[in-house]
Parts: C-alpha cells; sequence; structure tokens
C-alpha cells in the first residue's frame, strides 16, 4: 500500500466531503451499466471519470451478440442501432486469401458515440455523473481494520475526496488505476492493439459485414476491416501474449499496421485510396479474466480492469457491460438479505464471475488460433466446403457452443463426424 505524506492527510482533512452510497469510478461501457442498473433499482450512485464525455476511445468498435443481449437487457438496443451500422456476418479470411461467413447479428459504432449513450441512459436512470475527476488512491479507516470509505480524485489541481459505502471500479486496461488503488494485478496487459479510422466511398460492396484476417506476418495476431456508418471503416491489428515476454520484448504496431499493404489487397486499396480520419493509435488489452484481484474490501472491480475481453477475439464491450451488471446486481443483493445473514457484495460477486470462468479459459485456449495462421488457414478450408461446421462456427459467434470445440483436432473432427 502507497503511504500518504503527512502534508497530504492534513490537506485532505480540511476538504468538505462528497457523499453517496455506491461510487462507481469509470464511465467507460462497464461501469456505466453498473451505474444504470443500480439507478434503476432506487440506488443513490455517483459516477465518475477522469475524462469529460464525450470523449474518445481506442478500439474496434464491434458489437457482437453478447453486446447486443445487455443492450437489449438495458432497454438500449434500438437507441444503439439506430446510430450503428448493422451487419450479419463476419467474413474470416485465410493467409491464403480463402474465406468463409459467418453469421450473427453485429454493429459498429464508434466509442465516442456509443459510451455516451450508455453514460446518458445510466443518468436518465437517476445517476450522478462527476467528469475530469483523477483517480488518486482509496480512501481507508484505521478504526476499522482499513476498511475502505471512499476515494481520493484530483479535480483541476485540486483534491477531492468522496466518501461511499461501496466502490465499483472499473478504470479499464490501464494498469494505473489498479495501481494507485493498491489492488494486485499483473502489469503487463495480454494483448495490444492499433487502429485507424479510413474513409473510403468505394468499399461498400466488397466490406459488407465485419472481415478478420489471419496472416503469417500477423502472428500471434490478426488484424481487422469493420464497415462504419458515412463511409468509414475501423481498421486495426492486435497482436496477443504480450505479457509472456513484458516488458523486455516490446511490440512494433506501428510497423505490423504498415504491413497490412501486404497481407491483404482490400486493406491495401483501403490505405492507398482512402482518407484517414484521425491518427493512428494503440491501446493495450486484458483478457482471460485474469491479472488482476476481482473484489477486496469494500471494492468491487469489473470491466477491462478485471481482464473481460475475449482472448481469441479481442472483444470485450459486451462483457465489461455484463461483468457491469453483475457488480450491481451484488449489491442489490447483498442489501436485500437480512442483516443477520447479510453476505458482503464480494461473495456475490465472486460466484457470479465464476459462472464466466470456463467460458474464459475455452476463449483462451481458442486464442493458439491467432498463434498458429495454418490453424486459420485449416478451419477456413474445412468451413468451406462443410454447412455444419460454418453452422457450429456461427454457434461459438452466438456463444452457444465452445470456442475449444473449434481449435482442437478431436473437436474438428467430432464436427465433421456428426455432419458426416
Amino acid at each position: 500500500m502507497r503511504a500518504r505524506p503527512a502534508s497530504f492527510v492534513k490537506r485532505v482533512q480540511d476538504l468538505p466531503t462528497i457523499s453517496c452510497q455506491t461510487l462507481v469510478i469509470g464511465a467507460g461501457p462497464a461501469g456505466s451499466s453498473c451505474a444504470h442498473w443500480l439507478a434503476r433499482h432506487g440506488h443513490d450512485v455517483l459516477l465518475v471519470d477522469q475524462y469529460i464525455f464525450p470523449r474518445h476511445k481506442i478500439c474496434g468498435d464491434a458489437l457482437i451478440p453478447d453486446s447486443l443481449q445487455v443492450l437489449r437487457r438495458l432497454g438500449l438496443l434500438s437507441e444503439v442501432l439506430a446510430q450503428a451500422k448493422a451487419v450479419d456476418h463476419v467474413q474470416c479470411i485465410a493467409p491464403s486469401g480463402r474465406s468463409v461467413d459467418l453469421t450473427a447479428p453485429m454493429a459498429v459504432i464508434s466509442r465516442f458515440v456509443f459510451d455516451e449513450i450508455l453514460l446518458k441512459a445510466a443518468i436518465r436512470q437517476g445517476a450522478i455523473f462527476q467528469g475530469g475527476l483523477c483517480f488518486e488512491g482509496l480512501s481507508r479507516r484505521p478504526e476499522v481494520d482499513h476498511a475502505v470509505d471512499g476515494a481520493w480524485f484530483r479535480k483541476a489541481g485540486k483534491l477531492v475526496l468522496i466518501s461511499a459505502k461501496q466502490l465499483v471500479i472499473a478504470t479499464g486496461a490501464s494498469s494505473s488505476a489498479l495501481q494507485a488503488a493498491t489492488v494486485e494485478h499483473r502489469r503487463a496487459p495480454s494483448a495490444m492493439a492499433m487502429r485507424a479510422i479510413v474513409r473510403h466511398p468505394g468499399l461498400h460492396r466488397e466490406v459488407t459485414g465485419l472481415q478478420v484476417i489471419w496472416h503469417r506476418a500477423l502472428s500471434p495476431g490478426y488484424a481487422w476491416l469493420f464497415p462504419m456508418r458515412d463511409e468509414a471503416y475501423n481498421l486495426g491489428v492486435g497482436v496477443f501474449d504480450v505479457a509472456t515476454n513484458w516488458p523486455q520484448q516490446k511490440v512494433n504496431l506501428r510497423q505490423l499496421f504498415q504491413q497490412l499493404i501486404d497481407v491483404n489487397p482490400t486493406i491495401a486499396r483501403l490505405l492507398k485510396e482512402g482518407e484517414m480520419i484521425g491518427p493512428l493509435k494503440g491501446a493495450p488489452l486484458r483478457s482471460g479474466l485474469t491479472g488482476a484481484l476481482t473484489s477486496q474490501d469494500g471494492v468491487l472491480i469489473c470491466g477491462e480492469a478485471i481482464g473481460s475481453t475475449y482472448g481469441l477475439t479481442g472483444e470485450g464491450i459486451g462483457k465489461a457491460m455484463e461483468t457491469g451488471l453483475m457488480a450491481a446486481e451484488s449489491i442489490l443483493a447483498s442489501e436485500a438479505q437480512q442483516s443477520s445473514d447479510r453476505l458482503h457484495p464480494s461473495l456475490h460477486y465472486e460466484r457470479a464471475l465464476g459462472s464466466l470462468r470456463m467460458r474464459y479459459a475455452q476463449y483462451e485456449k481458442a486464442n493458439r488460433i491467432n498463434r498458429r495462421p495454418w490453424l486459420a488457414e485449416l478451419l477456413i478450408r474445412l468451413a468451406s466446403h462443410s454447412t455444419g461446421l460454418r453452422f457450429q462456427a456461427s454457434e461459438v459467434l452466438n456463444e452457444r457452443r465452445s470456442p475449444e470445440d473449434l481449435v482442437t483436432m478431436s473437436g474438428i473432427l467430432g464436427l465433421l463426424l456428426k455432419q458426416s
């Protein structure tokens, strides 16, 4: 735990304290979903973020089926789809250029727009939002076994103390907030990604769905090309297994991004003829529900801070929202119990996360496809000749089948034998 200097403590004691029932730190998909659900159920919740919204967020911007399901539960699906590019398939492209389409309802929407929709919805439910608050650390009561009773923030150079009975940390993949909270965590991210937004009016007939591209030059990762509204495209590259050699071996994502011209002809045309909108930017990813504690005394941690991104696909928006809802439901469930047998919210939360851990483990095993481009080639060739295998792969995308079935020889043979 980082020790606070005496001068810091004295200044803090002179500050007026803002109080709330639950403080949610981070207003991205996880934090806004958590605050939304708490406020909808009459809970006093304060949602804070270091940024003033709307703000840009580096992301692939794709909403796969799990995201749409959570949005439907929040009552926001129609509002989001009205501002998104809806697609009905993902085109998986092998190193040879051979491809296969997997069907599922999906959408692409800028996080600049999407995150503001979620935040405004939480505010409509009754959550209070404060932007421009940079998280400095947790406040603890030394007389009660150092229990957390709030958090310190810095706003416009001044310290602010917010006291709360319960805290939720949803600060994303960066490790700085976890470090400030003295939460045990792995500093290295699971993956690194870099993306650009490019406008090109002539590709709308070629790129009708999400495209995911595997190639030897991109291993252990892949490239993506996602169509957006207004003739724009989210183009990016992600590399997994970063934590294995961190920090000795840093990935040169810019160099990798430039190689995309040689990997795929459609991407080459986009980069040569298109108009770049904004700079090329990179960001860390945390996957596998590993690398950080998910709770401690008085604190629940959700979203990408605990690795809510899937290792195989790099998609994390839906599961970030899901874990945010789990945190909210855990707080509500604890409060609904009689005081004599009340379980701490962290116990409810750990049980809820337990239902996801096996699935995350399966996705981490399936991540081998990003390390072995020949496996992507094999699977895509097999699926191009098998309607049943394409259906089963689509079922993985819809989370109705384990991804592990598609990346092990026994699983592949089993699926093929069922179709014979």
